[in-house]
């Protein structure tokens, strides 16, 4: 079955859906129909859920919805994983500054969602979101792409540009742990230049938190945090297999384990300099190449 028309009413269900009165909020479900991870089935039990739970539903297709003050709306949700919210944040923004956004969590990391604790389950998602006041929350910029958890440059964002489109579809969060094993017989080491607000750095690998979780349920710093107007970045000088092995040791089971030699800061504007074309990777997909620039957006949004 298809999904919900993309241009249908802001109160009209999905197809069979029985409409209780409109009482709440007036709400998007931006999905991408091109997602490997894209269910028309859960789509419309979402929709149904947040139906039921008085709000007006239409769903939109993340690729082209753009806001309207014409078209009023309350929430914007995405349903799909980070990159799915990141286009929807991409794509309205600053533009959108009367709506309050979400994700529905049915992508591959789905970072944001573990950060706000949204369940998978429809129903408890609706009533979580019914009842959830916003919060203003702080996004980073890459070469002006939004990114809204997390970037790296070094051997980590070279896994996510060998990740086979094809395979993460079939296996999800296993195709990165593949293109990870793909590249130990040539593990690449290059050297970069960073610009951290002001301060100059050398080193072989950059991370850039902007929320708690890194690539799952890890955390690179637990410092991070999306409701900050800063970044936690760290800089690895050496990027070597052991080094990467030990940085997921830390990562995994405590910061102790990792080393003195790596350097840590807040920051609020990061310069990537060295090698040029190299991939620059956000929230799982590679968004840009060298050289780069995160800054952190000039304005807000507001989450629940």
């Amino acid at each position: 079955m298809p999904p919900p028309a993309p241009h249908s009413a802001p109160d009209a269900p999905a197809t069979g859906a029985k409409e209780p009165p409109f009482t709440g909020k007036r709400i998007v479900l931006a999905f991408n129909p091109a997602s490997g991870s894209f269910r028309p089935e859960l789509l419309r039990q979402l929709q149904q859920a947040l139906i039921d739970q008085g709000h007006g539903v239409r769903a939109e297709n993340s690729r082209v919805f753009r806001f309207s003050p014409d078209d009023p709306v309350d929430l914007i949700c995405a349903y799909g994983g980070d990159g799915t919210a990141r286009t929807v944040v991409q794509m309205n923004g600053e533009a959108a500054d009367g709506a309050a956004y979400c994700t529905y969590p049915s992508g591959t990391i789905n970072l944001l969602a573990r950060e706000a604790g949204y369940p998978a389950n429809p129903k408890q998602f609706a009533r979580l979101i019914s009842a959830r006041q916003s919060r203003p929350t702080h996004f980073g910029q890459i070469d002006g792409q939004a990114f809204l958890c997390c970037a790296s440059v070094g051997p980590d964002a070279e896994v996510v540009a060998r990740v086979s489109p094809k395979w993460k579809r079939r296996v999800g969060r296993l195709a990165y742990g593949l293109a990870a094993l793909g590249m130990l017989w040539r593990w690449p080491r290059r050297k970069f230049r960073f610009t951290v607000d002001g301060a100059e750095l050398e080193g072989e690998a950059l991370f850039v938190c902007k929320g708690r979780y890194y690539a799952g349920p890890w955390m690179i710093d637990r410092q991070a945090s999306l409701h900050k107007d800063s970044f936690q970045v760290l800089i690895l000088p050496r990027a070597g297999r052991r080094d990467l092995i030990r940085l997921g040791l830390a990562t995994m089971i405590h910061p102790a384990l990792g080393s003195r030699q790596w350097h840590r800061q807040s920051a609020r504007s990061i310069d990537i300099d060295g090698p040029e074309g190299i991939a620059v990777q956000a929230d799982g997909d590679i968004i840009a190449a060298t050289p780069s620039r995160i800054r952190l957006a000039p304005f807000f949004l507001n989450f629940l």
